[in-house]
C-alpha cells in the first residue's frame, strides 16, 4: 500500500518544498522509501511506497514510468492478477520486460498496449492511481469500482491537489474551513456517510469506478465513469443460479475462496488474520491455514461489551492457532481517538475505527505487514438482519438503516438538508433499477437494499476504515470477499442463498445462509453464534469533554440549544456529537 500526492501550480512556477513536507504526511503509507520529481515547474509527483509485491528497491522512480517513459504511474493498491495480465499483454513484447516484478511497473506498461481507458477493466484488485500522460499532456485519476481505495482532490484557483488521504491536502492548504452543513448531514445518516464529499470545503472524494481526466494545459476536468457494481450483475447468470441447489453454489464459493486466498498471500511478508469469532472472518483464517501459514491471529474484546471474542478458545481448537486478544476499555478507546481523526481527516465514519486502528497497531509491532479480515461479506452476501425483514419500505429511500434517510432530533438554526436527502433517494433509484429483472417484488428489494450498502455505504465507511486505520501503522488491509470474482458471485445470487426469513428455520441460519453452510464444513455448529453489533465505548468517550452544552459543536453547526437535551439522551446522536467535538478540539491538528 502506497501514498500519492499530485499538485499542479494554475499560476506559474511551484515551490517543491511544501509539497514534499505533504508528502511526509503519508510516510506511513508507504515507510519503505519515497519518490518524487517536478515537471515543467509546475506539476509535483510524489509516491510513499510499502512494498508487499516485487522489490522496487534501487530504482526508486524508475519502476513507476513505462519503458518509453510517456507514462508515469501514482500508484496505491494490489492487483491480485497482475501475473496474468503481464503474460498476455507485456511478455510478447520484448520491449517490455519488466524488473521489479511489481504490479506498478506491469500496470504502467500495460499504457503502452492499451488506450488508458481500458486498462481498468481488466484489473483485479484494490486500487486508486494517477496515471500522468507526458506526451498527451494529461493526468488521469483512477479508482477501483468496489471502492476500496480512497483518493481525494482540491481544486482552488492557484492549486490543484490529489492525494491518498486529506491531511497531505491540508498540510498544503491549511486554511481550509470544515464544512458545515457536511457535519449537520452526519445526523441524518447511521454513519458518517457522506457520498462523494467530505467535511472539508473544496475537497471531494474521487467516486469508485471513475477515469477523470485532467487536461494540463487548459486546465479542465473530463469525469467519466467506466464501471459501476451493476455492470457485474447478470440476470441469465441469476437464473441459473435460481435453478441450483444450496450445496453446488457452497462448492462454487468454496473453490472461488481458496483460488482467492492462493492469490493474495504475500510470498515473502509477514502477515496476520483477525478472527472475530464471527462467520467471515473464520472462514478467511480457515483458507488461510490450509493454503498458507499466517504468522500472526488477532482479535479485540471490548472489555464487559463483547460476548464473541471474550472467548475465542472454540475457534483456537478448530483452527489449531493461538488468538491474541487485546483488551480494550473505556480509556483507552477514548485516548486513541483524535489520533485517528487526524488520519481520517475528519470525524469516525464509525466507532469501530478505534479498535482497528489499535489491531492494527498491535500487528505491526509483530511485524506483520498485510492484515487479513472479512469486510464486505456483510453487505454482499447478506449478514445484516435489517435485510431479513419485516421492514417498510421508505419509498425514495432504502429501507437499509445504513443507506436511509434519517430524521434527526436536533435543531438547526441553518439548514440545507435538501441535496444530500436527494443524493440518497438517486443512490436507491439505482440499486433498485440494477435488479429490475427480478419479478418477485419482496426479492427485488432485498438484493437492492444489500447493493446499496455495498455500493455506497461499504466504500464509505467500512472499506475507509479498514485503509485508513490500517496505514496509520503501515499495515496493509485484505479482504477476500472483495475480490472481483467473489463480488460477482454475489451480487448474482438469489435473494434466498443470501437471506432467508422463514420463521421455521433456525435464527442463526437465515442471515448469510450460504456462508454459513459453508462455515458449518470447517467449524463445529457449537461455533455459530448470534450476531454481535460492534461494542467498543463510543459514548463513554464523551466523560472526557464535559457537559454538551459546552462543546464548540453547538455554535459551529448552529444547533438550537433547546434541542440539545432530547437529542443527548438518544445515543446514536450522542456519540455524532461526541464524534464531532473531538474533531473540532483535537482531530484537526
Amino acid at each position: 500500500m502506497c501514498g500519492i500526492l499530485l499538485v499542479l501550480s494554475k499560476t506559474g512556477s511551484l515551490d517543491s518544498s511544501p509539497c514534499r513536507r505533504a508528502l511526509s504526511t503519508l510516510y506511513w503509507r508507504g515507510p519503505d522509501f519515497a519518490a518524487s520529481r517536478l515537471w515543467e515547474s509546475r506539476l509535483f509527483l510524489g509516491q510513499t511506497v510499502l512494498s508487499i509485491t516485487g522489490d522496487p528497491r534501487g530504482g526508486e522512480g524508475d519502476y513507476q514510468r513505462s519503458k518509453s517513459g510517456r507514462y508515469e504511474i501514482l500508484f496505491n493498491g494490489q492487483i491480485y492478477n497482475f501475473g496474468q495480465l503481464e503474460a498476455r499483454f507485456l511478455r510478447p513484447r520484448p520491449d517490455l520486460t519488466t524488473r521489479s516484478g511489481t504490479d506498478t511497473e506491469v500496470l504502467a506498461n500495460l499504457h503502452e498496449v492499451l488506450p488508458a481507458a481500458e486498462v481498468p477493466p481488466l484489473l483485479d484488485g484494490m486500487y486508486t492511481y494517477v496515471l500522468f500522460d507526458e506526451k498527451a499532456r494529461q493526468v488521469h485519476l483512477v479508482r477501483d469500482v468496489q471502492g476500496e481505495k480512497s483518493l481525494y482532490v482540491y481544486e482552488d484557483e492557484r492549486l490543484v491537489v490529489v492525494a491518498s488521504e486529506i491531511r497531505a491536502i491540508r498540510s498544503l492548504v491549511p486554511a481550509i474551513g470544515s464544512d458545515h452543513q457536511a457535519l449537520r448531514d452526519y445526523f441524518r445518516t447511521r454513519h458518517l456517510m457522506l457520498l462523494n464529499r467530505t467535511v472539508h470545503h473544496g475537497i471531494r472524494e474521487l467516486p469508485p469506478g471513475h477515469f477523470d481526466t485532467l487536461d494540463l494545459d487548459a486546465l479542465a476536468w473530463s469525469p467519466r465513469r467506466i464501471g459501476r457494481l451493476r455492470d457485474w450483475i447478470e440476470p441469465q447468470r441469476m437464473l441459473d443460479n435460481a435453478r441450483r441447489g444450496p450445496d453446488s453454489l457452497a462448492d462454487e464459493l468454496d473453490a472461488l475462496l481458496a483460488d482467492c486466498v492462493d492469490e493474495m498471500i504475500p510470498k515473502s511478508r509477514r502477515y496476520a488474520v483477525v478472527v472475530s469469532g464471527g462467520v467471515d472472518s473464520s472462514l478467511v483464517a480457515h483458507y488461510l491455514v490450509t493454503r498458507g501459514n499466517p504468522d500472526l491471529f488477532v482479535a479485540v474484546n471490548h472489555v464487559g461489551k463483547d460476548r464473541l471474542s471474550a472467548d475465542l478458545s472454540g475457534f483456537e481448537k478448530a483452527l489449531d492457532r493461538s488468538i491474541a486478544t487485546l483488551q480494550v476499555d473505556a480509556p483507552s478507546y477514548a485516548a486513541e481517538i483524535a489520533r485517528c481523526q487526524q488520519a481520517c481527516g475528519g470525524p469516525l465514519h464509525s466507532h469501530s475505527f478505534v479498535p482497528q486502528s489499535q489491531q492494527s497497531a498491535f500487528v505491526r509491532a509483530s511485524g506483520c505487514r498485510v492484515l487479513f479480515g472479512g469486510d464486505g461479506a456483510d453487505e454482499l452476501f447478506g449478514g445484516y438482519e435489517a435485510y431479513l425483514g419485516p421492514y417498510a419500505a421508505k419509498g425514495r429511500f432504502s429501507p437499509s438503516p445504513y443507506m436511509a434517510y434519517l430524521p434527526t432530533l436536533l435543531k438547526f438554526r441553518l439548514d440545507d438538508p435538501n441535496p444530500f436527502r436527494e443524493e440518497l433517494a438517486a443512490a436507491w433509484l439505482d440499486a433498485c433499477e440494477a435488479y429490475a429483472f427480478i419479478e418477485n417484488r419482496q426479492d427485488c428489494e432485498r438484493l437492492a437494499m444489500m447493493y446499496c450498502d455495498s455500493a455506497w455505504q461499504l466504500p464509505g465507511v467500512g472499506l475507509r476504515g479498514a485503509d485508513l486505520m490500517s496505514m496509520m501503522w503501515s499495515v496493509e488491509t485484505r479482504s477476500v470477499y472483495l475480490r472481483r470474482p467473489l463480488v460477482q458471485f454475489a451480487l448474482n445470487l438469489p435473494a434466498a442463498m443470501k437471506v432467508n426469513p422463514d420463521v421455521k428455520i433456525s435464527p442463526l441460519l437465515r442471515a448469510k445462509p450460504l456462508l454459513k453452510r459453508l462455515f458449518l464444513r470447517y467449524f463445529p455448529a457449537s461455533l455459530l453464534g448470534e450476531k454481535q453489533g460492534f461494542g467498543g465505548f463510543p459514548n463513554e468517550a464523551g466523560a472526557w469533554l464535559g457537559p454538551p452544552t459546552d462543546y464548540l459543536a453547538v455554535a459551529d453547526l448552529q444547533i438550537h440549544p433547546g434541542s440539545l437535551e432530547a437529542a443527548w439522551s438518544d445515543q446514536a446522536t450522542a456519540w455524532k456529537l461526541i464524534n464531532i467535538e473531538y474533531f473540532l478540539r483535537y482531530g484537526r491538528a
